[in-house]
């Protein structure tokens, strides 16, 4: 019986046909997109009340993916937090609102689901980190929290802040080079740090920063604005919540229309090229753009910024498209500067009216400074701006001079970055001579 059971033939296999490997393979591919987890990383770069409206945009994105089922440990948020503390914030103190409310009962308050999970509050919220983030590493960020999906989870990435030709803004006039910003990205590739990375950004000239990136990476980003132009705040004109007026900007343009579609609509039904057409339709005062590998835009959106529809019950619905106090993001320092003069009570209002003339004075100075850099090397009234040149190499230690001589570029002088790039451009990247231009400039001489 033993040896009987030794010669049995072996149960036969099923004969496997084409269609039932066609059915393995969706399973299998099935199984692997539901292992695929979603990561994100939320970037506030710049500080003081005037900039409300980034905090408030990060604060609402994060609320937008917990709500939406991305997990809280899987997100990573950089934001300087002095905005919802700042004594101009007293009437709404510890509290940042997104959107206007004719009553309290309708307002979304977007920083309370936000505020016990900023991962990088203060001076630590830098480009450098910004960086070790994107790429996982943990020791460059000092031990604190990087990113660490895998080559199956899809990353959507969300940048709020200043910006001017081939730099993104952060805290207290640092900046971010595209040099630098493109080598993360680059490093993110390598790394095999993510199936499909969705990027969005909220910065003036931010499609200055995605001109290098290359179409096959599985990148797919938007930009707010062209590499040329402004991007626009939103919800100004002293935008009230409830009874109290705030006096600054709300929100910036491209970001609350991609938000407030994200509340009002299921995104797994949505693509990210329905929400696209949508933004760009509806921010009328900047070309939204799309960058990277457009063939993603076929994606669900819900795959990245989580399932959506995540309004709140009892806050207003969205506004109508249009414009809703629209402000160039380089002029909203000096709208708050006045809204706050004009609010201010008869015993502040000497100092209010310092900081406004401050302000003025701040801005003349800077259109005189790069007028005369702009004569100084006989540069052309229309400049070539573009970061995708031959010589790219000369735009960093150019903007470099701007920060070692002329005290770096502020919120307001962010736009006159298009004039050192065009310098770099227009003198065929002669560094030296662009370099001493500079600190000739800045030094008066």
């Amino acid at each position: 019986l033993q040896f009987l059971y030794l010669i049995a033939p072996c149960p036969r296999r099923p004969h496997l046909t084409p269609a039932m490997f066609a059915r393995a393979a969706v399973l299998t591919l099935c199984a692997s997109l539901a292992a695929a987890d979603t990561f994100a990383v939320l970037v506030c770069g710049s500080n003081g009340f005037d900039n409300y409206r980034h905090h408030a945009d990060i604060a609402h994105a994060y609320q937008i993916l917990t709500r939406g089922g991305v997990k809280a440990e899987n997100i990573i948020t950089m934001m300087y937090d002095d905005v919802p503390y700042d004594v101009l914030n007293l009437a709404h103190y510890g509290k940042l609102y997104n959107k206007p409310a004719g009553i309290m009962e309708e307002a979304n308050e977007v920083y309370a689901s936000v505020k016990d999970h900023i991962d990088y509050k203060g001076d630590d919220v830098t480009p450098g980190n910004f960086a070790a983030v994107l790429t996982g590493d943990e020791a460059a960020a000092g031990g604190k929290k990087v990113l660490k999906s895998t080559a199956g989870d899809d990353v959507f990435v969300y940048f709020a802040d200043h910006g001017g030709v081939g730099l993104i803004g952060f805290p207290k006039g640092q900046t971010m080079a595209e040099e630098s910003f493109s080598g993360a990205l680059n490093a993110m590739y390598e790394k095999k740090m993510y199936r499909q990375l969705v990027f969005y950004m909220e910065a003036c000239e931010s499609g200055s920063m995605w001109e290098n990136v290359p179409a096959d990476r599985n990148v797919y980003a938007l930009s707010a604005a062209s590499a040329n132009e402004s991007s626009y705040a939103t919800y100004c004109n002293n935008p009230r919540v409830g009874l109290f007026p705030i006096p600054t900007c709300l929100g910036d343009e491209f970001s609350v229309k991609w938000m407030e579609n994200a509340d009002g609509v299921a995104l797994a039904a949505e693509t990210l090229q329905a929400q696209y057409e949508l933004v760009k339709r509806e921010t009328i005062d900047s070309h939204v753009l799309q960058w990277g590998n457009v063939s993603m835009a076929a994606e669900a959106a819900g795959r990245f910024e989580g399932k959506g529809q995540t309004a709140p019950q009892k806050a207003q619905g969205m506004p109508a498209a249009g414009r809703h106090g629209t402000v160039s993001s380089r002029d909203v320092g000096l709208a708050t500067a006045f809204n706050v003069y004009m609010a201010a009570a008869p015993t502040d209002r000497p100092a209010r009216a310092a900081a406004l003339i401050a302000e003025i004075e701040h801005r003349e100075a800077a259109d005189a400074t790069f007028a005369a850099l702009a004569a100084r090397l006989a540069l052309p009234a229309v400049r070539d701006t573009a970061t995708a040149t031959p010589h790219r190499a000369c735009h960093a230690p150019a903007h470099q001079a701007v920060a070692a001589h002329c005290g770096g570029y502020t919120d307001y002088s962010l736009q006159y970055a298009g004039v050192v790039v065009g310098a770099c451009n227009h003198r065929r990247g002669d560094t030296a001579a662009v370099v001493e231009a500079i600190a000739a400039v800045c030094a008066g001489r």
